[in-house]
């Protein structure tokens, strides 16, 4: 990390922490600072840290006023969008449909200023067989459905109200572990009632929360989604199984990864790693220094550019079941292009139907995918012809089989696991 970045990654650390940031780095950039935190959506988060620590006297006049403008709208908008969720939470609950609300709607409660953790939608869980009646719900309240493309939500808009992700599964399945299946059929057993304003939903419980935040993180390497685990672990982290939470990672296949996770916000800032997970290291600095230097180039959700998202979302070889990295990779490349129809969404049920038509329903997936207005036309070539090469070279940096997990046993006892 560069000055700015360590700069940057103090402002954040303190400001989640409501603490004063004492430190003053020499030869800081303070407008690719500013850049960051509006790249990572987290203006209002690094505003605060700025004023407490009186460290807005390094950045010009005219771009602090920018700054609080932006900070001001950012309040005012998500307090908007609590007020108004709650009243989209309310009919569900009058319709007896059970809500799952997941992560910026659960974690932002853990900041000091909830309104500055910014969310650009909600993203709700409903079960399958709800699906229909949750849809109708939110059509009755005037959102239009948008997106139908997804395996794992569908999303909805409506003028003046927040964007709506409605998921009938809680992680994407393109490019991750089959095993996600099991993770989602006992979670409604472990929920937890929260409230969203005055509306009562439910969240996930505490061990299925963490691990549905380092999945995400898993696609989204960016810098509020280690915020929001920090305040987890900070805040919550004393009612969590620690034992239970690394055997389920286990199980799923995200143990390398969710210890990486954990020592990359060790690293940053300065959280401690709960003792049952302490016991497993990585000795790996080059690996981190090139995961940590990815969270700042990505910005938000980690969307740099399609090509190096697609690489991020399908680098994950956890349980060695590709003994080759490129064939692993360029396989998990093919099947994002042509998904089997099973997980595809309700867009291509014609496919399902009438299986000769499968080949039409990839054609209808491809040009729906290109004719998406998410990336650029040059962001989805650079995907055509590069995604494939990323995922091989992102495979090979974070589960590459020469960085094994060491499981410390004593003082001076080591093994590998």
């Amino acid at each position: 990390m560069n000055t700015t970045e360590k700069q940057f990654i103090d402002l954040l650390s303190n400001s989640i922490r409501n603490e004063v940031c004492k430190k003053k780095y020499d030869n800081v950039d303070w407008n690719e600072l500013m850049n960051l935190s509006r790249k990572h959506k987290i203006e209002g988060l690094i505003y605060s840290a700025l004023n407490k620590s009186r460290l807005l006297e390094n950045i010009d006049e005219d771009k602090v006023n920018e700054l609080k403008k932006e900070v001001f709208f950012t309040g005012v908008t998500q307090i908007s969008n609590m007020s108004k969720l709650e009243i989209v939470f309310n009919e569900f609950s009058k319709e007896n449909v059970p809500v799952i609300v997941l992560k910026g709607l659960v974690v932002r409660e853990y900041y000091p200023q909830p309104e500055q953790r910014s969310m650009s939608d909600a993203d709700i869980f409903v079960k399958a067989k709800d699906l229909n009646k949750s849809k109708k719900i939110l059509i009755d309240l005037g959102y239009t459905e948008v997106d139908a493309e997804a395996s794992h939500h569908i999303k909805y808009i409506k003028s003046g109200y927040p964007m709506i992700e409605l998921h009938w599964h809680v992680m994407k399945r393109d490019g991750f572990s089959d095993e996600l299946d099991l993770f989602e059929d006992d979670i409604w057993d472990r929920t937890i009632e929260v409230k969203v304003k005055g509306a009562k939903v439910l969240s996930l419980g505490y061990e299925d929360l963490a691990l549905h935040l380092c999945m995400h993180m898993a696609a989204h390497l960016a810098a509020s989604g280690f915020g929001d685990l920090v305040l987890l672990v900070e805040k919550k982290g004393h009612l969590i199984d620690w034992t239970l939470f690394i055997n389920k990672a286990e199980e799923f296949g995200f143990k390398k990864f969710i210890i990486i996770m954990f020592k990359i916000c060790n690293i940053l800032f300065s959280m401690d790693i709960p003792k049952e997970m302490a016991v497993y290291k990585i000795d790996d600095e080059e690996m981190f220094e090139s995961l940590i230097s990815t969270i700042f180039d990505g910005g938000v959700y980690g969307k740099k550019d399609m090509a190096s998202n697609f690489a991020n979302q399908v680098a994950f070889n956890y349980k060695g079941k590709d003994s080759n990295a490129t064939i692993g990779a360029i396989r998990r490349y093919f099947r994002f292009i042509f998904p089997s129809i099973e997980t595809m969404s309700d867009k291509y049920s014609y496919a399902r139907k009438i299986r000769i038509l499968t080949p039409i329903a990839w054609i209808h997936h491809l040009f729906s995918g290109i004719f998406r207005k998410e990336y650029n036309f040059t962001d989805k070539i650079r995907f055509l012809t590069k995604g494939a090469k990323e995922s091989v070279e992102k495979i090979k940096e974070i589960i590459n089989k020469k960085t094994g997990i060491l499981l410390v046993t004593g003082p001076t006892g080591s093994g590998k696991t």
